[in-house]
């Protein structure tokens, strides 16, 4: 696990100089290896270059400072390393798909980049050389009230729904949903779909069908079996790889099968870090058998 450490030394030494010019050589020595190793390594681990990954990390400072603060624009810019608000601006909306005015103006934020840490390192070795085991559930039907909105399956939605949740947050529709079964674990629900367009929904899980909220509807989540992954790590990263694990890997090699039902995400928190628990709906005959 000692190339785990070494990458550990060179995210902290990026988190240390974000607003200063990062020699890359630098980096690499932070962590005791060659740049053409040490960054064959990186790349294998967090999925960027060392480059792409500084990159990412500040337009998401500079995004939170944009929603955040009333800074202006040209000086966020400067302060994570561009020259001019164009030049800002060209950058920020390459990377994060909306330019920095319109990022403001809606406060659409989602994380790009969080800092990578040593436990969401461990839990990808983990992913990639010994793979996810499950915890399986059954449960009945339910009814959830919130709110669904549509997405493509074409990469966009990796984004869309990030800022889909940041819209949720920031106009505390929470609140709104008043006989919650469990206030603080909440759910998106991936809506099975056989074509390239799918719906989303953010909700909670309801005690009663009353007092739904104006803009608001109810979905039914029929009884199922689920396997149930659990996430660690930066949120948006940790869950889209757990299910990038879940359909490339797990669910070919495993003796289930997609219940061509509709997956979901709970999250809460536990110890002050936002985590997900990711539920497949799965259908076995063993289990069928075995559970009678």
């Amino acid at each position: 696990m000692s190339y785990l450490h070494s990458l550990e030394r060179a995210i902290n030494y990026i988190e240390s100089h974000l607003c200063e010019d990062i020699d890359l050589s630098s980096v690499s020595k932070e962590a005791g290896y060659s740049l053409y190793h040490f960054h064959r390594i990186f790349k294998s681990v967090t999925g960027d270059s060392i480059k792409d990954y500084i990159r990412k990390r500040r337009i998401t400072e500079a995004a939170k400072e944009l929603v955040y603060t009333d800074k202006p624009v040209v000086d966020i810019g400067v302060k994570y390393g561009y020259e001019s608000r164009e030049a800002f601006s060209r950058a920020f909306e390459k990377v994060y798909g909306r330019n920095p005015s319109e990022v403001r103006k809606s406060k659409s934020l989602y994380f790009i980049r969080q800092p990578m840490s040593f436990d969401y390192m461990m839990f990808k070795y983990q992913m990639s050389k010994e793979g996810l085991t499950p915890l399986f559930r059954k449960l009945p039907e339910r009814y959830v009230v919130g709110k669904k909105a549509k997405f493509k399956a074409d990469g966009s939605n990796l984004h869309d729904i990030p800022l889909l949740w940041s819209k949720w947050h920031s106009q505390k529709e929470s609140e709104k949903i008043i006989n919650r079964k469990y206030k603080d674990e909440y759910m998106g629900i991936c809506i099975f779909s056989d074509g390239d367009v799918f719906d989303y929904m953010i909700g909670y899980e309801v005690t009663s069908l009353d007092h739904v909220p104006e803009g608001m509807e109810i979905f039914r989540l029929e009884p199922s079996l689920y396997a149930v992954f659990k996430t660690l790590g930066p949120i948006t990263e940790s869950v889209q790889k757990t299910w990038d694990y879940i359909y490339s890997v797990w669910l070919i090699e495993s003796e289930y099968e997609h219940a061509c039902t509709h997956d979901i995400e709970y999250y809460y928190y536990n110890q002050g870090e936002l985590t997900a628990d990711l539920y497949v709906p799965v259908v076995s005959e063993y289990f069928e058998s075995n559970c009678r």
